[in-house]
C-alpha cells in the first residue's frame, strides 16, 4: 500500500521542499498528465510545466476515454497529473468528466495531483466543501495572496496572481482554523473578498490533502499578470513533493506511452481532389517573383488599382500594418474560390479565357488540407526581398467558418433567442471563405515610397512583357486631379440621402448584456464578446457602371474617414467588403515568427479626451481585465503551435492612437520549430515542413474566430453568444489578408467594417451590414457597453451619411 501523506515516518513533506539538493535527482524528461477541460489557457500552463520543471507533459481532454479502458495501466507510466481550469461548474459531470476518476483511487494507485480553478474546485467539492457563486465574480483580476509560506508556499509568503472565476470552496467560518469541516484538506492560502457593506468574505486560494498526494490553487499561475518567479517557485515546490512521494511509494520507471495514444480525436478525413484541380489552376505559377521598381511618387494605391481593375471585376486591395499596400492584378492564369461551411460547398471560378466552374462537396478540415498542400506546391523561393507579398492568395475567412474550426463545432445557424430588426438580405449567398489567387500584384512600401510590380508568371518577365509595360505605364501615369473626391461625393451623397438606417435596438441590446453578465456570473465564461448588426438600405444606381463602382467609391470615403493600419477592400463575386480595421489577427514571416496584437479597450476621441486621459480610463480593472484575459486566450493558441519556449510577450496592456479612437493593445510573438511543434498541431504529419506558410496557414486554422471577438474560453463563449446573438456575424469577425507563396501572410480582424453579399433583390435595393460591440464583463454597465457599441459603430456608419446633407 502506498504510504499516506502526513502519516507515514518516512514522510517529510516539509523537508522535501527545503532539502532541494538532497537524494532526489530529477531525470529528464518525466512525466506529467494534463487533464484539458477546454479552457482557453491550457497550453499556457503546459508551457509553464514544461519550461519550469523540465519535464514532458501529455495532454488529455475531459472527454476523452482512458486508453483501452484502463485507466490505472494508463495512469502509471506518469509522475503526477495536473488537472487544469475550464468553464462551467465542477459539479455538473460534463464540465469535469474524468477529473472525477482521479479523486477515487485507491492508495495503491495514487500519484501526485495538482488542481488549477476547476481542478481546484474539484478536489474541494469531493471532499465535501460545497461550491457556491462568489458575491460577484472576478474574472481578469489581479490581486496580492497571503499564504501560510508552508508546504508547496515554502519561500513564498505571499504572491500576486490573477484570477479568473465566479464560483468559490464554500468554508463559511471555517477557513479561520485553516481545517475543512471533513478535516482532509488543510488551507494554505485564501484571499479577502470585500462584498460592499457586507461582512468580508475569506475565500480558499490553495489546498492540500492532508493523507493524498492532492494540491490546488483556485488563481491561475500562468497568467502572463501572475508573479512569474513566485509561481514557477509555487510549481518547483510542488514537483519536488511530488517527486519524494513517488520515491518513497516506489511509483514510476514505467516510461512514456507512444504520442499516438493520446493524440487529439480527429476525424481523418481522406485528401481532398479538389486541391489536385486547385494545382491545375496555377500551372502557371512558376517559384519565382520577378518584379520592377519604382517610384511612385504621390500616385496613390486606389489610383494605381483603378489602372488595372475594371468595376466589378474580381479585385483586393489590402493595406498590411500600415505600411504595405496589396493590389490585385488580373491575369490569364487568375482564379478564385468560395467555401460555404454550412453546405461544406467549394467553387472554383476561372476569370479569363475559357470560363470553367468546379462545384465540390468538401469538409472544413479538407478545405485547409487543400490550400497548405497548394501553398507547399506552389512555394515561390525568390522575388523582392523589401515587401510581404510575393503572390498566392487574397481575401476573406468568415466568423462563422472560424466557429467551424473549434473543437466541437459551434458553425450551425443559431436558433433565435430574441426579437429583432432585420436586415432583409439573403445570407445564404454569403461565402464563408473567399479567395482571389494572384499571379500579378503591386505592392506599394508607404515607407519608402517604392512600389513594385511583380508576377510569378515567366512569361510576363520577357523583354517588353508584362512587367516592362506596366511599369512603363506607371511612369507615365499621372496623379489623380485633386477634384476627384468631390466627384465622389457628388456621386454618393444623392444614394445616401436615400439610406435606411436599422441599428440595434436599445433594450433589446441591454437584455443581450444581462444575458452575458448571467452566464459569467454562472461561470460558464470570463468575457463574452457581445455584438450586435446594423443594416443600411440604399437604392441600386441605375446606371450598370455607376452600380458597379459603388462600392469602390464608398471604401475610398471610409478610407479618408478613418484611415487605419489594415484598410481593405474586396470585390469577390457578389460579396463586396470595404474595411478600416486597426486590428492585427495574425501576422507571421517567411522565416519561423507568428505575431497576434489583440485590441481589447476603446476610448472615443473628443477634443477633452487627451491621450493621458485615456490611458488612465483604460488603466481601470474593468479595461485591464479585458485585454489581460484576450491576452491570455493568444499565448494559449500560440502555445498550441509553437510548443514551449517559443512564445513571449512584446507588449502588455499598452494604450495607442488609432485615429478616432484610443485602443488598448498587447503584442504576442511565438517562434515555429518543425521539431517542437505545440499540443494543438504536433499530431499532423504535414507539418514536418520548414515551409511558413504551412505553418502559417495551420497557426491560422487553430486560431479562428478572433478571441478578441469572441472572449473566453473561446469554445464555451461561442456557444453562448450564438445563443444570445442569434444570427451569423458573416464577415464581420472574420478575419481578411493574404497568404504569400514565398511563406508569409498577414490577417486583419474584419471591425470598422461594412459588407454586403448580394448585388439587389426585389426592391432593388443593396442592403450593407455593419457589426459592432465589445466586451461584456461582470464590471460593465448597460449604458457604458452601449455608448461603446456605437462608438464603434459610427466610425462606419457615418461613412454612409452624405457629406453634405439636403
Amino acid at each position: 500500500m502506498a504510504p499516506l501523506l502526513g502519516t507515514d515516518g518516512n514522510w517529510d513533506g516539509d523537508a522535501a521542499c527545503s532539502s532541494r539538493k538532497s537524494d532526489i535527482s530529477v531525470p529528464h524528461l518525466k512525466s506529467i498528465l494534463y487533464v484539458d477541460a477546454y479552457d482557453s489557457f491550457s497550453y499556457n500552463v503546459v508551457a509553464m510545466l514544461e519550461e519550469t520543471l523540465s519535464v514532458k507533459v501529455t495532454v488529455i481532454t475531459i472527454d476523452s476515454e482512458w486508453p483501452d479502458g484502463n485507466m490505472h495501466e494508463f495512469l502509471r507510466h506518469y509522475e503526477a497529473i495536473v488537472l487544469g481550469p475550464g468553464p462551467g461548474n465542477p459539479r455538473i459531470p460534463k464540465d469535469v468528466g474524468i477529473m472525477k476518476d482521479i479523486w477515487n483511487l485507491e492508495n495503491a494507485e495514487l500519484l501526485p495531483v495538482f488542481g488549477i480553478c476547476l481542478g481546484f474546485q474539484s478536489l474541494c467539492l469531493h471532499h465535501g466543501i460545497p461550491i457556491d457563486r462568489l458575491p460577484y465574480p472576478i474574472h481578469g483580476q489581479v490581486r496580492q495572496i497571503p499564504t501560510t509560506a508552508k508546504d508547496i508556499f515554502e519561500n513564498v509568503p505571499s504572491l500576486e496572481v490573477t484570477l479568473y472565476h465566479s464560483l468559490y470552496a464554500n468554508l463559511d467560518e471555517t477557513i479561520e482554523s485553516h481545517t475543512s469541516p471533513t478535516n482532509d484538506l488543510d488551507f494554505l492560502a485564501s484571499l479577502t473578498l470585500e462584498d460592499g457593506d457586507t461582512p468580508t468574505n475569506r475565500i480558499p486560494m490553495a489546498v492540500r490533502h492532508r493523507r493524498k498526494p492532492f494540491w490546488g490553487v483556485q488563481f491561475h499561475p500562468e497568467s502572463c499578470k501572475s508573479e512569474r518567479e513566485a509561481c514557477k517557485t509555487l510549481l518547483r515546490n510542488w514537483w519536488q513533493l511530488a517527486l519524494k512521494y513517488n520515491k518513497v511509494s516506489g511509483r514510476g520507471g514505467y516510461g512514456q506511452l507512444p504520442t499516438a495514444i493520446i493524440s487529439p480525436c480527429e476525424d481523418t478525413t481522406p485528401f481532398p481532389n479538389i486541391a489536385y484541380d486547385m494545382l491545375n489552376w496555377s500551372s502557371a505559377t512558376s517559384v519565382c517573383s520577378a518584379h520592377r521598381v519604382f517610384a511612385r511618387d504621390s500616385l496613390s494605391p486606389e489610383a494605381i488599382s483603378d489602372l488595372f481593375n475594371t468595376p466589378g471585376s474580381p479585385t483586393v486591395l489590402f493595406q498590411s500594418n500600415g505600411r504595405y499596400s496589396i493590389i490585385s492584378v488580373p491575369s490569364p492564369g487568375s482564379w478564385r474560390l468560395e467555401y460555404w461551411a454550412d453546405t461544406q460547398n467549394i467553387k472554383m471560378y476561372q476569370l479569363h479565357g475559357k470560363e470553367q466552374k468546379i462545384e465540390k462537396r468538401i469538409s472544413v478540415d479538407q478545405l485547409w488540407d487543400a490550400l497548405r498542400y497548394l501553398m507547399d506546391m506552389k512555394k515561390v523561393d525568390s522575388g523582392s526581398s523589401q515587401i510581404p507579398f510575393w503572390g498566392g492568395f487574397l481575401g476573406y475567412f468568415s466568423y462563422e467558418l472560424g466557429l467551424a474550426c473549434l473543437p466541437h463545432s459551434h458553425g450551425s445557424s443559431p436558433k433565435p433567442k430574441f426579437s429583432g430588426s432585420s436586415s432583409g438580405n439573403s445570407r445564404e449567398d454569403l461565402p464563408d471563405a473567399s479567395l482571389l489567387w494572384c499571379e500579378r500584384s503591386i505592392v506599394i512600401d508607404n515607407t519608402t515610397g517604392d512600389a513594385v510590380v511583380q508576377s510569378t508568371n515567366e512569361s510576363d518577365n520577357l523583354p517588353l512583357g508584362w512587367l516592362d509595360e506596366t511599369l512603363q505605364l506607371l511612369q507615365e501615369c499621372s496623379p489623380s486631379p485633386e477634384n476627384s473626391q468631390g466627384d465622389d461625393v457628388a456621386f454618393l451623397d444623392p444614394i445616401l440621402r436615400e439610406g435606411i438606417h436599422s441599428t440595434p435596438d436599445e433594450s433589446e441590446y441591454k437584455q443581450k448584456i444581462a444575458a452575458c453578465q448571467a452566464q459569467l456570473t454562472a461561470g460558464e465564461s470570463y468575457e463574452l464578446c457581445l455584438t450586435g448588426e446594423t443594416s443600411i438600405s440604399l437604392p441600386i444606381p441605375t446606371g450598370e457602371n455607376d452600380r458597379l463602382e459603388f462600392p469602390w467609391k464608398l471604401y475610398k470615403k471610409l478610407r479618408k474617414y478613418n484611415p487605419a493600419a489594415f484598410s481593405a477592400f474586396g470585390d469577390l463575386g457578389n460579396t463586396k467588403i470595404v474595411s478600416s480595421s486597426p486590428e492585427c489577427f495574425l501576422n507571421w514571416d517567411r522565416s519561423s515568427m507568428l505575431e497576434m496584437k489583440p485590441m481589447k479597450g476603446t476610448v472615443r476621441k473628443s477634443p477633452s479626451m487627451t491621450f493621458e486621459k485615456a490611458k488612465a480610463i483604460l488603466g481601470s480593472s474593468k479595461e485591464m481585465a479585458e485585454n489581460l484575459m484576450i491576452a491570455d486566450l493568444i499565448r494559449h493558441d500560440l502555445y498550441g503551435i509553437c510548443g514551449s519556449g517559443g512564445v513571449h510577450v512584446e507588449k502588455l496592456l499598452e494604450v495607442e492612437d488609432h485615429g478616432r479612437v484610443y485602443q488598448m493593445i498587447t503584442h504576442v510573438k511565438g517562434e515555429v520549430s518543425p521539431e517542437n511543434l505545440g499540443c494543438s498541431v504536433r499530431h499532423m504529419p504535414q507539418l514536418k515542413t520548414s515551409n511558413m506558410g504551412v505553418h502559417g496557414l495551420t497557426a491560422l486554422q487553430r486560431c479562428l474566430p478572433p478571441g478578441s471577438m469572441t472572449g473566453a474560453p473561446k469554445e464555451r463563449s461561442c456557444m453562448h453568444l450564438q445563443t444570445i446573438e442569434a444570427r451569423k456575424r458573416g464577415i464581420y469577425s472574420g478575419v481578411m489578408g493574404y497568404l504569400d507563396l514565398g511563406g508569409g501572410g498577414s490577417f486583419s480582424v474584419l471591425i470598422r467594417t461594412a459588407f454586403t453579399s448580394n448585388s439587389a433583390n426585389e426592391s432593388n435595393r443593396q442592403v450593407w451590414r455593419i457589426g459592432a460591440g465589445g466586451a461584456i464583463t461582470t464590471l460593465s454597465t448597460a449604458e457604458g457597453e452601449w455608448q461603446e457599441m456605437l462608438t464603434k459603430l459610427n466610425t462606419v456608419q457615418n461613412v454612409f451619411r452624405p457629406s453634405n446633407p439636403a
